[in-house]
């Protein structure tokens, strides 16, 4: 009876005794090692499931996107909008070139277009005349039918100093790009490599404008600043004193009635009596005052007696 083996223990219940512990030195180690890491626990595996699923479908849908993205010719659309409505009379193409963009809510379907310069004749708030324009195609939604009209992402900036155009990269640095910045808003179109020639020929173009800009500019400010100087002169001579020398054939009226005063006036300035003067005689005919006064219609007063 000694001889009879132990009663297996009921099912999770141990007897507490150590020899009823199974030997896990004699087990394949296959079972070792699972026994010993144990089961994952359920909401992991459903975690796993969820994240592939998620990530096959979007895989699904980049393909669909990429099939039905937009197979109409983007750079024909952008060029008739241009010509039947972005257009203003007497405006005219001096360069453009093919862009794109990739918003961040619909990174893989770019809206391609142009990148436009004009010219028109200039005013007084834009002397060079022209604008930026940017033509944007936008995708198609998947779901409307193939023969909608297309919809268009239109924006224009004036030629002036408030806005500057320069090269740089996007698409994580790998495509050139063109960078419009003005003071109400960033805007970054990335440009085809066979369109880099026509990127070039539109900023120098552009870099054209900016230079008779400046030298108009340049020139206003000095036309500016000698009204100024004028206006400064004409104040300052207004105020001064007056001088007139007698000529032949003038007397103290004829004189008084050149200047607008009178020979009283012309007498109490010059300390004189009588109406008697003589030729190359230097009369003050206005002393200073606090207001200019305007010259007399085709004479510059001296400024000083014996100029003539």
């Amino acid at each position: 009876m000694t001889d009879a083996p132990k009663p297996i223990p009921a099912e999770g219940i141990w007897s507490g005794d150590v020899a009823d512990l199974p030997n896990w030195d004699a087990m394949p180690r296959r079972n070792r090692r699972r026994r010993r890491r144990g089961s994952y626990p359920v909401w992991i595996k459903y975690l796993g499931w969820s994240i592939g699923l998620a990530a096959l479908i979007t895989v699904a849908q980049i393909a669909y996107h990429a099939v039905r993205s937009d197979p109409r010719d983007s750079r024909v659309f952008a060029e008739r909008e241009l010509q039947l409505s972005a257009l203003r009379p007497n405006e005219k193409v001096l360069a453009k070139v093919s862009v794109w963009q990739r918003p961040a809510i619909d990174y893989f379907r770019p809206t391609r277009g142009l990148l436009v310069l004009t010219d028109a004749p200039g005013d007084s708030v834009n002397p060079v005349g022209g604008r930026i324009i940017y033509l944007g195609l936008q995708p198609r939604d998947p779901l409307s039918p193939a023969d909608a009209p297309p919809t268009f992402d239109e924006r224009d900036w004036p030629v002036d100093t408030s806005v500057a155009l320069t090269t740089t990269r996007t698409l994580m640095y790998l495509s050139p790009a063109i960078r419009i910045a003005s003071a109400r808003e960033h805007l970054t179109l990335g440009i085809p490599s066979p369109a880099a020639i026509d990127a070039d020929t539109l900023i120098r173009a552009l870099n054209k404008k900016y230079s008779t800009m400046r030298a108009i500019g340049w020139q206003r400010r000095e036309a500016r600043r000698a009204r100024d100087r004028a206006r400064l002169v004409g104040v300052h001579e207004g105020r001064r004193e007056w001088y007139h020398t007698v000529r032949r054939g003038e007397a103290l009226a004829s004189v008084a009635k050149l200047y607008g005063t009178t020979p009283e006036q012309i007498r109490a300035l010059n300390g004189i009596t009588g109406d008697r003067i003589r030729i190359g005689q230097p009369l003050k005919v206005k002393g200073w005052t606090k207001s200019p006064v305007a010259f007399p219609p085709g004479i510059v007063p001296d400024s000083t007696p014996g100029n003539r």
